[in-house]
């Protein structure tokens, strides 16, 4: 299970870090918002399975980065276009400091924390920045 977890958030991390995946998610359609925010709610069942399964039914792990992760995601969203990278930065390095220091696990799945709110926070959340191709002169 553990493994499959890993998985998923590699491939979620690559995948939702694309231009073309930011350019979906944040497309200018009724209800984008709302639809980034329930794929970000969703992923509570990944911090449910993590922390009742994996983790032996550990409660205080599993609310303390629901709490995190669903606030952080609310303040992201609502920030301004221009502020969404710090803000998403602020979240995952404070998620990072909460899981290191008041929610430990054990060292084998201290990975687990960091690559999900990376994956969520950072790289679905913050909208795809214009890019510029130099030209060689």
């Amino acid at each position: 299970m553990v493994v499959l977890i890993g998985l998923d958030l590699l491939g979620g991390i690559l995948t939702n870090a694309t231009n073309s995946a930011k350019r979906r998610y944040h497309r200018q359609a009724p209800g984008a918002r709302r639809a980034r925010l329930l794929f970000v709610g969703a992923h509570v069942l990944h911090l449910a399975a993590v922390g009742l399964l994996v983790l032996g039914g550990d409660r205080g792990w599993t609310l303390g980065n629901t709490a995190l992760l669903l606030s952080a995601a609310v303040v992201v969203e609502f920030t301004p276009v221009h502020l969404k990278r710090p803000a998403a930065m602020a979240g995952y390095s404070a998620a990072a400091v909460v899981n290191l220091f008041w929610l430990p696990v054990p060292s084998a799945l201290a990975w687990f924390a960091t690559l999900f709110f990376l994956k969520l926070l950072v790289c679905h959340l913050v909208p795809e920045a214009p890019l510029e191709r130099r030209r060689d002169v």
